[in-house]
């Protein structure tokens, strides 16, 4: 067991913001009867190794054991040496051991045991009885093989998460950094130590060491040197298909440049001053209507930033506003086993090229993390009466179409009950 590593406060705010696919609350008590009791030991135990495993096995996370579901915080009640036991739960139940950060943490006058998780090297099983994995609030049952070849994925390709040589503190804005980060759990710590929270910066006993994920996101502008096709452009289209030589009909309309932390909300605008929007008679008064939902356009764009493959420099993110349609691509192609078609069904499924920037816009509340996205657009889609959307994942390149064309009611009703019976997935 450690110091504890998150304040009250910022443990308040992250139970306030619920679960996800970084945290996970767990109840010590058995409520089955009409007073509460201890949950058996071993019970707990199990439980612990559950989710500590998932974690590892996914993209990392927060175990909170004394917080129930619904984020009200219930303690533990168990003894010291009770407390150490289960703290030992990682290193002693689950194959590899994993060596989480532990900590008895107070909210509101009950003792909360947190345990930090972080990535497995390898696929963690819970003594030989199979590999949890997460998925949004979830935890499901994988085979060993995909685990390990995402994770050896991410090891050899995993770009985030390395370090540049040349790179210094001084070429981060520092400013930006403390402005975004604000917005997270940790926003109230100086700006380093929460960088160092997120696995952004290392200090290495003499200086910082600097990821690829902090330059991504916090890079001193001009930051192309970074990264040269790290932005993102948006296009106009006067027509449905692009027309080349004295008929070209294709128009730049917005561009942003890293760092990441500005361009998202940029490039952003810049989408949405090209959705246009009607106005429609509801009852007795008129409704402004955009083309495409609110949710789904934001969704396909954060979704590009988020998950695309950095390890590309030849290629950028790009916003095509056709007359009938909204196509957002960016490279990299779907990580296995997500496929299109498990996306498009909604099958559970959670594949992160960059966890380390996940975690942070989730964070920062620029983007979700329960992993229902996808299945959302498809979602809002059908409820505005809309063609269902279009992914593609080919040529090295991951596209999401949206469309301004409506579909008969009878369909779209047909469409909405199919998709809201969709499980939730993530990209």
């Amino acid at each position: 067991m450690t110091s504890p590593f998150l304040s009250e406060s910022e443990l308040r705010t992250i139970v306030a913001r619920g679960e996800g696919q970084f945290v996970e609350f767990k109840s010590a008590w058995d409520r089955g009867s009409s007073s509460p009791k201890r949950l058996r030991r071993r019970a707990l135990r199990d439980e612990i190794a559950n989710v500590v495993a998932a974690f590892a096995n996914a993209d990392g996370g927060l175990l909170l054991v004394g917080v129930d579901d619904d984020g009200t915080p219930t303690g533990h009640g168990f003894s010291e040496r009770e407390v150490a036991e289960f703290f030992k739960v990682p290193l002693r139940r689950l194959n590899p051991a994993t060596d989480c950060r532990t900590a008895i943490l107070g909210l509101d006058g009950h003792e909360i045991l947190a345990f930090q998780v972080p990535i497995a090297p390898e696929a963690v099983t819970i003594g030989g009885n199979g590999f949890p994995y997460r998925i949004g609030t979830r935890i499901v049952r994988e085979p060993h093989e995909p685990i390990n070849d995402r994770k050896q994925a991410y090891r050899r390709v995993g770009y985030e998460q390395r370090f540049c040589s040349d790179a210094t503190v001084g070429h981060l804005d520092l400013d930006l950094a403390e402005s975004f980060l604000r917005q997270t759990p940790v926003g109230d710590r100086p700006v380093m130590e929460a960088l160092r929270y997120y696995g952004l910066v290392e200090w290495d006993a003499r200086d910082w060491r600097i990821t690829n994920a902090g330059l991504l996101l916090f890079a001193r502008r001009p930051a192309l040197r970074w990264h040269p096709r790290a932005g993102l452009r948006v296009f106009r289209v006067a027509g449905t298909r692009i027309e080349y030589g004295r008929h070209r009909n294709v128009t730049q309309v917005g561009r942003a440049d890293p760092p990441l932390a500005r361009a998202i909300v940029e490039i952003r605008e810049s989408a949405r001053g090209q959705v246009r929007v009607s106005e429609r008679l509801r009852g007795l008064f008129f409704e402004d209507i955009p083309e495409y939902p609110e949710f789904a356009w934001q969704e396909a764009l954060v979704n590009a930033v988020a998950h695309r493959d950095y390890e590309v420099r030849g290629r950028e993110t790009e916003v095509w506003f056709f007359e009938d349609r909204l196509e957002v691509s960016s490279p990299g192609e779907l990580l296995p086993p997500l496929t299109v078609e498990a996306l498009r069904e909604g099958r559970h499924a959670h594949v992160t090229r960059n966890p380390m920037l996940v975690r942070v816009l989730a964070d920062a509340k620029i983007m979700r993390d329960e992993g229902e996205g996808v299945a959302r657009v498809f979602r809002e889609m059908a409820a505005g009466m809309l063609r269902e959307p279009v992914i593609e994942s080919s040529g090295g390149l991951f596209r999401m179409t949206l469309f301004n064309e409506p579909v008969s009611r009878a369909m779209g009703q047909a469409w909405s009950h199919r998709v809201g019976t969709m499980p939730t997935s993530d990209r």
